[in-house]
């Protein structure tokens, strides 16, 4: 308060400006908004990430597609043993450089989410050795045989690719005839949990999804909250030690074999011992 005197008489006057009750005030009120914002704003932009993720399978997908069309009707194999390029060290060339032709740009093959530390790309087995200088993240996989209740160990009825022997990496896509429903039967999934440390386009570890990859797949729970997070058979340590892939809050993004790209939650590529997986879907229901 400032005082001033007139002839005589004494006027009083505030200055301009905040109190320090208001000046509290309005910084609650900041803090409350930020509160309420910052987690919209950041489910926002894990949605945009999604949408594009969901984009780049859709890529994929109508990459294999195209494939499958040229090749009569075969979808492509895994790791195909072709003679290595661009000074590469490995002859096992893996899926993304079968539909790299397809697509053109490397750069679908990386989720924007994934924020996976890859390993050093030193001794990886890489076809294409221009890879080895670009280390493009892949965070997508190709489906082959995996682990389930029905075959009590690794499913030759599931993936849409299989071996040639058993004992060898060298492998044949399926033919989509034979596939009994291709609009049901997931072929790439979303795969970059931190157990994924190899992941590069242009080198063949980690672009299969086989066995007890399952353990990789976004929203299983770790521990264990019931049934549906237990392990197929041989998988048991996978289960119990390995984090999955944290995906887009709790659910992964699917390429299914007719081209088509969607969102699954854990449960829903579990369910009936991995029935998304499966070539010739069974009649017989399984549990998990």
């Amino acid at each position: 308060m400032r005082i001033c005197r007139r002839k005589g008489e004494e006027i009083r006057f505030r200055e301009s400006g905040f109190t320090l009750i208001e000046l509290l005030v309005v910084i609650a009120i900041i803090a409350i908004l930020a509160a309420i914002l910052f987690p919209v704003f950041a489910q926002a932009k894990e949605s945009a990430k999604q949408s594009v993720c969901l984009s780049n399978l859709k890529q994929v997908g109508l990459a294999a597609s195209l494939y499958s069309n040229d090749m009569d009707d075969n979808l492509p194999s895994w790791a195909a043993r072709v003679r290595p390029v661009n000074g590469g060290t490995s002859d096992y060339i893996p899926p993304d450089m079968q539909l790299m032709p397809y697509m053109k740009n490397d750069q679908v093959w990386t989720c924007p989410s994934d924020r996976v530390n890859r390993a050093n790309p030193n001794g990886l087995p890489w076809w294409d050795g221009n890879y080895k200088y670009k280390l493009v993240k892949r965070s997508y996989a190709y489906v082959g045989p995996i682990n389930t209740v029905e075959a009590g160990k690794e499913d030759n009825n599931t993936g849409v690719f299989k071996f040639k022997n058993p004992n060898s990496w060298d492998t044949i896509g399926r033919s989509t005839t034979e596939l009994d429903a291709p609009a049901e039967t997931i072929a790439f999934v979303e795969q970059w949990s931190a157990s994924v440390l190899d992941q590069y386009v242009g080198e063949v570890w980690g672009s299969g999804f086989i066995d007890c990859d399952t353990h990789k797949l976004p929203g299983r729970h770790v521990p264990s909250q019931g049934p549906e997070d237990s392990a197929p058979p041989g998988c048991s340590y996978q289960y119990q030690t390995n984090k999955p892939t944290p995906g887009h809050r709790d659910k992964g993004n699917y390429i299914f074999a007719d081209g088509h790209a969607s969102i699954k939650t854990w449960s829903a590529v579990r369910h009936n011992d991995f029935y998304l997986f499966k070539a010739a879907k069974p009649s017989k229901t399984f549990t998990p």
